[in-house]
């Protein structure tokens, strides 16, 4: 036996064993885990918003502060430190500027728009029922038929209550929580600041290790794939963001033309359920599909339509010009994407899922072009 069929043996071996010792302690290992996630949460959330924060930078950085490099430096300094800590800072004020905005006239309307909403509820709740016996007066319904869904959804609220009432401890863990992903976050911006200013050394750094421990030709495929990685997710994130953004306008401001009530509300729903791919729309369109059904019938009916033709024009004229080629998916690859990242990380793994499966997906088709280019090429030889 070689030295290097040894070698593989022994390391099958160890493996096996290493496995067999994992799955007979996997609550322990479990429980490791969810402490190491506990501690490096902060470091995520850090990477998560230098990744997002990234985009608005290197635009400032090379649009807006592009003059820096062409002014005259008499002593030779280095002013990339200065560009970028200028980069940041314009970038901060910009995200603290459209959350100022956001809180200073959007949400005061928002909330307007709910109280107004739940103080005129029972008035139309009240219509609502009157027109439901003129319907089945009409139709020549019996009146009990009503009576019977009326019963089944008192009785419904009565469940939900005690629900509510039951779940006073989740609500207290939620607070603790709430706490502490407040803290994680705060970290997690000040990480962020940190990983901005460096990201040229870090990347050199991740470089570096790659190569130092790994054999060439796998480092090049994982500098394939980290490339491939950061294009797409760059691309989908910054054009789902803007793709929401302008659907929420779009809807604000059709169903302000047509006089709908609560335009506003809807289309700050509509908009922030977009962000999900594909059926992010539909989404926020149910409940606001309810509200405009219990306010006025005719509403609901002019909403519908309305929110029908725009996804359409949303999904064949908004989304490839804003999303477009940045993941490079047919429809079918979508929905298998947010299927499976809905599945295992929730609403979360719906929104990645899908440039995640991109990146699978272009990677698997550039190994398998190589191997058929290569197969091919043999068989000419």
């Amino acid at each position: 036996m070689s030295e290097m069929t040894f070698r593989n043996y022994l390391f099958l071996i160890s493996f096996a064993i290493c496995l067999f010792v994992a799955l007979m302690n996997i609550s322990y290992l479990v429980g490791y885990l969810g402490v190491f996630v506990n501690i490096i949460t902060p470091v995520l959330i850090g990477l998560g918003i230098s990744f997002v924060l990234n985009i608005p930078m290197s635009f400032i950085e090379k649009n807006v502060l592009g003059f820096i490099e062409k002014i005259k430096n008499r002593k030779n300094k280095d002013r990339s430190k200065t560009k970028r800590m200028l980069a940041i800072t314009l970038t901060f004020i910009a995200v603290l500027g459209v959350i100022a905005a956001i809180i200073t006239f959007i949400v005061p309307q928002v909330s307007e728009s709910v109280n107004t909403l739940i103080d005129k509820l029972p008035g139309y709740i009240d219509s609502f029922n009157a027109l439901v016996d003129q319907t089945l007066a009409f139709f020549g319904l019996p009146a009990s038929l009503w009576n019977d869904i009326t019963i089944q959804w008192d009785s419904l609220w009565s469940q939900f209550g005690g629900v509510i009432i039951s779940s006073v401890p989740e609500i207290f863990n939620a607070t603790i929580s709430v706490t502490t992903g407040v803290v994680n976050v705060v970290m997690g911006i000040v990480i962020s600041i940190y990983l901005l200013a460096d990201k040229e050394k870090l990347l050199a750094l991740k470089d570096k290790l790659i190569y130092a421990y790994i054999r060439k030709d796998r480092a090049d495929f994982i500098q394939d794939v980290s490339i491939t990685a950061n294009q797409v997710f760059h691309g989908f994130i910054a054009g789902q963001l803007t793709e929401a953004f302008i659907l929420g306008s779009l809807c604000t401001i059709g169903l302000a033309i047509l006089q709908i009530p609560y335009s506003l509300l809807i289309g700050v729903l509509v908009g922030m359920t977009s962000v999900i791919p594909v059926f992010g729309a539909f989404l926020g369109a149910v409940p606001s599909a309810f509200i405009l059904l219990v306010v006025n019938p005719f509403y609901c009916l002019v909403f519908v339509i309305y929110i029908v033709v725009l996804q359409q024009i949303e999904s064949n004229v908004i989304y490839p010009k804003v999303v477009g080629g940045s993941i490079g998916l047919s429809g079918l690859w979508v929905l298998v994407g947010m299927i499976i990242g809905g599945s295992l990380f929730g609403i979360l793994g719906t929104i990645l899922g899908i440039p995640t499966f991109a990146v699978i997906y272009s990677v698997f088709r550039k190994i398998t072009n190589e191997r058929v280019l290569k197969k091919t090429m043999n068989d000419i030889q």
